[in-house]
């Protein structure tokens, strides 16, 4: 049972607007606490801003390395919510990357979706309770030596909307906006 039964506007799938598999190599990482968003006065998936008050993490994968996604959670009694995912798989094997992945938690991710570079192909994940720690696994023997870190909502705490979008004014001025606070 959602808050909206209507539908609200038009669904048009046409040459001009086929998604593509996949997320660019580079993401962002960023400590929910240290971001204030400023969300679009039309679009309340729209964020329009952000003013971060620590740093935002680069992290750069390749291939597949990096993935991410949305559940739906629905229920009978309680509003249609969203379960968002993220994961990656770190190369570094240093004490202090092992230190500073294995405390990571209540985050927010911004990444790029491949294809067209419009409105929508900034995603923000984690934005209303944060992405936490759920799991690692790692064998020495399997996927090349390489851990994979998993994030998500934790259960009970879903996020209104699949992503939201960071967009500001056009593609270069979003992205700018992101590397200009990174470390």
């Amino acid at each position: 049972m959602g808050c909206l039964s209507d539908i609200t506007r038009v669904i048009t799938n046409s040459c001009t607007n086929v998604p593509a598999s996949g997320l660019e190599v580079k993401g962002w990482i960023i400590n929910r606490a240290d971001v204030v968003w400023t969300i679009d006065v039309d679009n309340v998936v729209l964020l329009t801003a952000l003013a971060i008050s620590g740093v935002i993490y680069p992290i750069t994968a390749v291939k597949k390395e990096m993935n991410a996604g949305f559940d739906a959670v629905i229920a009978d009694n309680l509003p249609d919510l969203f379960t968002h995912n993220f994961s990656f798989q770190p190369y570094g094997r240093k004490a202090a990357d092992i230190l500073a992945m294995d405390s990571i938690d209540d985050i927010v991710v911004v990444l790029e979706l491949k294809g067209p570079k419009t409105t929508g192909c900034f995603i923000v994940l984690g934005y209303e309770t944060g992405l936490h720690f759920v799991s690692m696994s790692y064998r020495a023997n399997d996927n090349n030596g390489i851990p994979t870190y998993e994030f998500a909502t934790k259960e009970g705490q879903g996020e209104k909307y699949r992503y939201y979008v960071l967009w500001k004014t056009d593609y270069d001025t979003t992205k700018e906006a992101l590397v200009t606070e990174e470390t």
